[in-house]
């Protein structure tokens, strides 16, 4: 009679495969969305350092104008700034430009 009970107590097989199925799509979700989180955190990740480096570069040029700005006004920064910024040439001098396709 205990045997009879044991079986009847028993719970169908096929509830034991539904259960085992939904913890694998459980899992399986979790992984998947994991994964997205993982590519977001890469993404993220990138775009700190390419900010970092922007922030930094930024921190160099302040730098470079606060010593320009403790120096002051000078003939030679003036200058500088004529030639690099614009295009100012000295009666004698030559500018070349390259006309010719340098790519490839």
């Amino acid at each position: 009679m205990a045997r009879r009970r044991n079986r009847a107590e028993r719970k169908p097989r096929h509830v034991n495969i539904v259960v085992i199925v939904l913890v694998l799509v459980i899992l399986a979700a979790m992984g998947w969305r994991l994964n997205g989180l993982r590519a977001q955190l890469e993404t993220a990740r990138f775009e700190r350092d390419r900010y970092q480096a922007q922030v930094d570069a930024m921190e160099q040029k302040n730098a470079s104008l606060s010593a320009d700005i403790e120096e002051g006004v000078t003939e030679e920064k003036i200058e500088e700034i004529a030639r690099n910024d614009l295009g100012m040439v000295l009666p004698g001098e030559y500018v070349f430009y390259n006309t010719g396709n340098t790519s490839g």
